[in-house]
This record gives C-alpha cells, sequence and structure tokens, in this order.
C-alpha cells in the first residue's frame, strides 16, 4: 500500500504503479489506461480484497490484473512463485505468457509457463529455482501438485496473487468444481506467516456476480470487490441500399447526356459509387458490397425477345464511433 493509506478514489492510478512498469507502458506507446485498467490498480494497490474484474472481451482485463499484480511483487521476483495465472486452455497461456513476459521488460522477474508443451528441462528449472510468474493450466496445475509434492512448499510458500482467467467458464461443471480443489490444496503450501493470495478472477459479463464471488472466496464471498465496466461507448449505425440497373435514373449535369446509353451493371456501379462517396466521407466505415447472383432459377430461353433484369446490388456501410474518458500515460522521470 502506497505511504500514507490506501489513496483517494481520484487518485492518478499511474502514480501507483512501479516505476519500472509505467517505463514499459511508455515503450508500448500506451496513451492512457481504461477505466478498468485504474480501477483495478487502485483496488488491488490500495485495498486487501480480493477482485472480480468483469469487461468484454479485447478490454484489457490481462492488464488490468497484472499491471498491479507485477507492481506489488517487483521487488521480490525470486525465492517463490509470487503470481499464479491459471488459464483454461494452453494456446491462451501461450498467448498470455508473451502479453505478460513484455509487461516485465524492465524487471528482475521471471516468467514461466507450465503445460503438456514445455519441455521437462524447464519445468526442472522452476522447481530448482522458483521465482516470478507461473502461467498454467487446471489440468497441469494438478500433475504440479500431484508430482513435486516435496518442492511445493518452496515454489508456492510466498505466492501473493492467483489469477484466474475466463472465470465463467468454471462456476459450473466439474472443471469449475476441480479447480475449486486446486485453489484450497494450494493454500496448504502457504507460509504461515505470509498473508493469503490474494485472487482476481477475469471474466465477461456474469449475470449473477454473486456465484463469482462465492466461487473466488467461499466463505467471505462480500470480501471480494467487484469491478465491472461495460466497454467504451460506441455508436454503430448501418445503411443498407438496393439498386436496379433498369430503374436508376442519370445524374443530373452537363456531362451525363449519354448515361442512358450506359449497360445497367455499369449504372449499378456508378450508382454504388455515388453513393459511397456521399455517405461514408470524414467517417469510418465498412462497406461490403453483395456478390453477383442470378434472379433465375432457369436461364431465359434463346427465343425469349425479354430483356432480362440485372440483379440487384448491394452494400452495408457501418459507421463506429468510439469515446471513453481514459487516465492519460505520464511520461517516466
Amino acid at each position: 500500500m502506497p505511504p500514507g493509506g490506501p489513496p483517494k478514489p481520484d487518485h492518478p492510478a499511474f502514480d501507483m504503479l512501479d516505476r519500472r512498469i509505467l517505463r514499459q507502458l511508455y515503450a508500448m506507446k500506451w496513451p492512457a489506461l481504461r477505466p478498468l485498467q485504474s480501477d483495478a490498480i487502485r483496488a488491488y494497490l490500495g485495498g486487501t480484497d480480493h477482485l472480480m474484474l468483469m469487461a468484454q472481451t479485447a478490454a484489457g482485463k490481462t492488464e488490468a490484473a497484472f499491471l498491479p499484480v507485477l507492481s506489488a511483487i517487483a521487488d521480490e521476483p525470486r525465492g517463490s512463485v509470487r503470481a499464479l495465472y491459471i488459464g483454461p486452455l494452453k494456446a491462451l497461456i501461450n498467448d498470455q505468457f508473451e502479453r505478460i513476459q513484455t509487461l516485465c521488460t524492465h524487471l528482475d522477474m521471471p516468467v514461466h509457463r507450465w503445460h503438456g508443451d514445455v519441455g521437462a528441462a524447464s519445468k526442472d528449472k522452476l522447481v530448482a529455482e522458483p521465482g516470478g510468474v507461473l502461467l498454467i493450466t487446471p489440468e497441469s496445475l494438478e500433475s504440479l501438485l500431484v508430482n513435486r509434492t516435496a518442492h511445493l512448499r518452496g515454489m508456492l510458500g510466498g505466492l501473493r496473487a492467483v489469477v484466474i482467467d475466463e472465470l465463467h467458464a468454471f462456476l459450473t461443471g466439474e472443471r469449475g468444481l476441480h479447480l475449486a480443489s486446486l485453489l484450497n490444496r494450494i493454500d496448504r503450501y502457504r507460509d504461515p506467516m505470509q498473508p493469503r493470495p490474494r485472487r482476481l478472477g477475469l471474466s465477461a459479463t456474469i449475470g449473477d456476480r454473486s456465484i463469482g464471488q462465492r466461487y473466488l472466496d467461499p466463505d467471505q464471498p462480500e470480501r471480494v470487490a467487484v469491478i465491472r465496466h461495460a466497454g467504451e461507448t460506441t455508436e454503430t449505425r448501418l445503411r443498407v441500399h438496393g439498386y436496379d440497373g433498369h430503374r436508376l435514373a442519370p445524374p443530373a449535369g452537363p456531362e451525363t447526356n449519354n448515361d442512358n446509353d450506359n449497360p445497367p451493371e455499369q449504372r449499378v456501379d456508378e450508382a454504388i459509387a455515388r453513393d459511397l462517396v456521399s455517405h461514408c466521407q470524414r467517417s469510418t466505415n465498412l462497406s461490403s458490397p453483395t456478390p453477383r447472383a442470378t434472379s433465375r432459377s432457369s436461364p431465359t430461353p434463346p427465343t425469349s425477345t425479354a430483356r432480362a433484369s440485372p440483379p440487384p446490388r448491394c452494400f452495408s456501410s457501418i459507421t463506429a464511433r468510439s469515446r471513453t474518458k481514459r487516465e492519460r500515460t505520464p511520461r517516466p522521470a
């Protein structure tokens, strides 16, 4: 906790982070923190509760958890695994491994991963010299607890934080019960002189948040602070136009006297181009023309004198604008 007690609600979250973390954020050209990240930093570094962070996909939940966790353990990287990340999939472990390593660029903080694709030499090195951050799946954690029992007190005795990603995936079913059992078993190896590791659950929106709170702390669910953000305010507008080349009137103007001689499909292309310019200038848009397709179930007989009508052409234009308030990134001293 920073000197002087818990920070005020409006305390700049950046001021609470370790300077080496700030240096890396500046190198990554972060212009600001997202509201979820600012709130998580204040809650973790300014309190003692467990946290449940709820937000949509790609909202920065990983950084919201690890920016404060890494700042809290920055000066004690060795002697025990300090932060344990539990993810449901090996692919997710590998992705998060790179992200957390990047955050640790200026820290003397080892980052390890442990699953079936990790070699025995890397696992043996962690057992012999525990420290830093460990990313692991529930199944590999089970294997670790069963097969490395003699080393667990040294590996996990000084654990400070347990981060559970995709928490909503563990709230029901056998896998969730299994992970809950693993979390209790981890507590057995805690140094009795050390506080209980704080738990951080990262999740999409959960309808009944009390379920997640009870999962993170069955004995005192009220100790789980919930930080929820719906994401940045986004406005999406959709336009759908249909075109029939035979019904399109030529545009007005002295240079369009011969447009009636253009084939119908060319008139459609020209009309789409005019509308794209008219509706999409100075905006962020995604335009999706549909492929050409026949409008008949069978071809026109060769003897028919009827004029075939080209199929309608459609496109959709999606315009998105985002507005959000973020905390500006200070340049490190």
